[in-house]
């Protein structure tokens, strides 16, 4: 009896025990759920921001991809208009080095032709002296059968028939007009040439070297000779101001651009517009210095006659040299004109890259550089022709009165 109420206590005490513990568990219970809920809410928390990063990142990432792209593309667009711009720069060089070898060969042959002419103008210079076109006592010795019996009395003038005919075959091949020569040389006694007779012949002779002094016309000299000094038939060039030339017009144009350009300005470097300035005063300085000289050389009339021979060369002399050294700094000008222009060039193609030139400024600049150009002609031209009539009148007092006629009416331009 005593074994069974100790163990119906002991099943008691094991039912209270475990009605006790799951008391105790039931009441622990909903804290641990509102724990466990609690780590649930802040790990779905962290899962919606990890997710809302990735694709923050996913969508960086594609604008990023998508950047890249592009500037691929505009770099590779890049790439190819450098490479068709050397390409044209390539063929543009070509074309330059095609026309500077043209020119070189231009060159070449007009410096041949100048010394051929020039060979020309002292062969006929050297004939006539040698054979006598001042007297006709030396031509006398080249007598012919054709001349002496009809003009025997005509002061020893008619024995140019055949030195002339031999001169004529040489040089030009025909042979009727120095019948009508040696017809004049019977009937004048002098070395001396009209103003129509080299203005008429002087552009023929020059003409083609293949036909030259042919169909040309000769007249009396008596009214001319030691009366009245030789001028060309055009103006003289001192004779000439800055308008004639076309340089104060070009001038006032330039102005004007300079101007605009000023007006522009924000597009144009200091330096450049400096630059140009500059070159602008030279041409300035280097117009009203001929413009002096012109005046100068027209206030002492170097055609006047009755001046002295000696007085008038060394005036004449001093007017060739202040025109020399003008010319030289007209070349020094257009040197520095081309170094402006490879500046220019150099800016301009900078700022086409960088797309800050703009077309109201590419215009005014070349406006100005052809204003340039046309001045530096202008005045290179305006200089050689005075050169040339100086060169002439000094020629015309030496032996060769064709080599003026020559210098005056054909000047060199260099």
């Amino acid at each position: 009896m005593a074994e069974e109420e100790h163990h119906d206590e002991m099943k008691k005490l094991f039912s209270s025990y475990i009605g006790l513990s799951f008391s105790v568990f039931l009441a622990l219970l909903p804290n641990k759920l509102r724990e466990h809920s609690l780590r649930a809410f802040r790990a779905e928390e962290e899962l919606r921001q990890i997710k809302s990063r990735r694709q923050e990142d996913y969508k960086a990432n594609a604008r990023v991809a998508e950047i890249f792209a592009s500037h691929r593309n505009s770099w590779r667009d890049e790439e190819k208009r450098l490479l068709r711009r050397i390409d044209a720069a390539s063929e543009e060089i070509d074309r330059l080095r095609g026309i500077v070898e043209d020119s070189k060969a231009r060159v070449e042959e007009l410096e041949r032709e100048v010394v051929e002419r020039d060979d020309m103008i002292g062969f006929i210079s050297r004939r006539f002296q040698e054979e006598g076109l001042g007297g006709c006592g030396s031509r006398e010795r080249y007598g012919g059968n054709q001349y002496n019996n009809s003009n025997s009395g005509g002061g020893g003038g008619g024995g140019g028939g055949e030195w002339f005919h031999k001169e004529e075959d040489e040089m030009v091949g025909t042979t009727a007009d120095s019948r009508k020569v040696d017809v004049i040389y019977q009937q004048h006694h002098s070395n001396a040439f009209d103003s129509e007779f080299i203005a008429s012949s002087g552009s023929k002779f020059w003409a083609e070297k293949a036909s030259l002094c042919q169909d040309v016309q000769y007249e009396s000299l008596e009214s001319m000779y030691n009366t009245k000094q030789f001028v060309a038939r055009r103006e003289s060039p001192w004779k000439v101001d800055g308008d004639s030339a076309g340089v104060s017009s070009k001038l006032k144009l330039l102005e004007q651009e300079l101007l605009n350009l000023e007006k522009i300005s924000k597009d144009v470097p200091s330096k450049v517009s400096s630059s140009i300035k500059k070159q602008a005063k030279r041409f300035q300085s280097l117009s009203e210095k001929i413009d002096d000289l012109c005046r100068r050389i027209q206030a002492s009339d170097p055609c006047e006659p009755s001046l002295g021979s000696e007085f008038r060369t060394q005036t004449q002399t001093e007017f060739l040299l202040e025109a020399f050294r003008l010319q030289q700094g007209a070349s020094e000008t257009g040197q520095k004109l081309m170094a402006l222009h490879t500046e220019v060039g150099k800016t301009h193609y900078r700022d086409e890259l960088r797309g800050e030139t703009t077309l109201t400024t590419r215009r005014s600049l070349d406006s100005i550089r052809n204003n340039f150009r046309e001045l530096q002609r202008n005045l290179e031209i305006w200089l050689a022709r005075i050169i040339g009539d100086l060169e002439g009148i000094l020629a015309r007092d030496g032996a060769s009165r064709v080599r003026e006629y020559y210098i005056s009416r054909y000047p060199f331009v260099q």
